[in-house]
């Protein structure tokens, strides 16, 4: 008796899997859920708070040890924070090329969550974003770039202290000729 129910449970389930066709349903994929830290979000919500907030705004361009400081709007300012956002690693297209790993520094209660991809190819090399330990608030963004023109080659470290001042620092380097540097620091709230 014991098998028999045993033999109807198992028919009935098979039956019940299948369709009108005959066939077994197929099991849908699932799609990856991962979240990964939402920087490109996180810098146009700042740059927002700059449009919204008349600040004092000015830059100081450092160029081959040449430094020089100017005021500039908002306008300008948006366009220099934009290398910020773009390109985004949360794009599908992207993440699924980066790893994200987690530390939690008791010395200096913060934590830093990092993305690194080991495809060269890509701009976005490396962000790393330090929170507080709150686990919530953002201290600072940084981003690393590669960039790879047809006549010559860059690398772009990029640092967003939140509420107060990015820095873009890039180095590139032309065939046949030397290295040039360039330092672009764009403050509006200066708290320290």
């Amino acid at each position: 008796m014991k098998n028999g129910a045993l033999f109807l449970i198992i028919v009935s389930t098979i039956f019940g899997c299948k369709q009108k066709g005959g066939s077994l349903k197929p099991v849908a994929q699932t799609e990856d859920t991962t979240q990964y830290f939402q920087v490109s979000q996180y810098i146009k919500q700042q740059i927002e708070d700059v449009k919204k907030t008349p600040y004092y705004i000015y830059k100081i361009a450092i160029k081959n040890g040449i430094k020089d400081s100017m005021p500039i709007n908002t306008l300008k300012y948006v366009q220099l924070a934009n290398q910020f956002t773009t390109p985004d690693i949360n794009d599908p297209n992207l993440k699924r090329h980066y790893i994200e790993n987690i530390f939690h520094d008791q010395t200096t209660k913060t934590f830093t969550i990092s993305y690194t991809t080991l495809n060269k190819d890509l701009e976005i090399q490396n962000i790393e974003i330090l929170l507080q330990e709150d686990g919530q608030t953002v201290k600072r963004i940084f981003i690393r770039k590669f960039l790879n023109y047809s006549d010559s080659s860059g690398i772009e470290q990029l640092s967003w202290k939140a509420a107060e001042r990015f820095q873009i620092n890039r180095l590139v380097q032309r065939k046949d000729e030397k290295e040039n540097s360039q330092q672009t620091i764009v403050v509006w709230n200066e708290k320290s």
